[in-house]
């Protein structure tokens, strides 16, 4: 499995202080079955500021640190990008990590509250340079929570959208595991993250949260959300229209099967241990 959003990286944000944690939840995400996994700390959040740089070192550093110690885990640079005034400006000038360093995708955390139309003009200038922003935890916003339209406007801008796997387990409550339910059968969700920030109380599992999808839309839509969308992130490859919502692949696997093959095989990339 591919886990684009946890917080791995020892002492840069309010994940693991300690190299000892953060190796810790790299061997919790192997027993799960995550063999990439992208660090993505926080940003532009008004107290971490992990710009490109810093976080493509301290990838490199623990990579280093996972080889030493035999663990088999793939990790990548990334951020968790908090909306905020500077964004556009931060990210023109190159200063922001986008998923994988490839210039197309980021995570991007909205405020609570926020403005509709503010958010949906600025993912509209992002996707004018290219840009595709995936906005994270939306289950978890409370606007959303309230009215889950609010997201359908910003994905119609351009965006995609993530939710946490923990939310459909009932990690995060009752109304968050509500409004991914309501958002995954709207057709609002196209991928699933861990958001772990420790490997107890918020570790980098996935496998359950996967099966639950599975019981909502079909094993076939759960292997393009777990499989073929992150391949295509990760590469940094278009995602046409009529990939992005799940529910064409319908319940049935079987019959779906050589769709979703093809798809793997149009984002299988080598240099990706999957």
């Amino acid at each position: 499995m591919i886990d684009l959003h946890a917080h791995i990286l020892p002492g840069l944000d309010d994940g693991p202080e300690l190299e000892a944690e953060s190796l810790a939840m790299a061997r919790t995400a192997v027993m799960d079955g995550i063999t990439i996994l992208v660090a993505t700390p926080h940003c532009l959040d008004g107290r971490y500021h992990n710009f490109r740089d810093s976080v493509q070192l301290a990838c490199n550093a623990f990579n280093s640190l996972l080889a030493e110690e035999g663990i088999n885990l793939q990790v990548l640079p990334g951020a968790e990008i908090r909306f905020a005034p500077e964004l556009v400006e931060q990210m023109d000038r190159g200063r922001l990590m986008t998923l994988n360093d490839t210039g197309r995708y980021f995570l991007l955390e909205l405020p609570d509250p926020f403005i509709s139309h503010v958010v949906s003009h600025i993912v509209f200038q992002m996707a004018g340079r290219g840009l595709v922003p995936i906005i994270c935890h939306p289950e978890r916003n409370k606007m959303i929570q309230r009215d889950p339209e609010q997201l359908r406007a910003i994905l119609a801008a351009g965006a995609l959208s993530q939710i946490t796997g923990g939310s459909l387990t009932g990690q995060f409550g009752r109304r968050a595991r509500e409004t991914g339910i309501r958002l995954v059968k709207a057709g609002m969700v196209h991928f699933m993250g861990s958001d772990a920030h420790s490997h107890k109380s918020r570790p980098p599992r996935l496998a359950d949260a996967f099966k639950a999808l599975g019981d909502l839309v079909g094993s076939g839509a759960a292997e393009v959300v777990r499989t073929v969308m992150p391949r295509a992130v990760l590469a940094g490859e278009p995602i046409c229209d009529r990939h992005r919502d799940i529910r064409c692949f319908s319940r049935d696997h079987r019959v779906n099967e050589g769709k979703v093959t093809g798809l793997r095989r149009l984002f299988s990339h080598g240099s990706l241990k999957l």
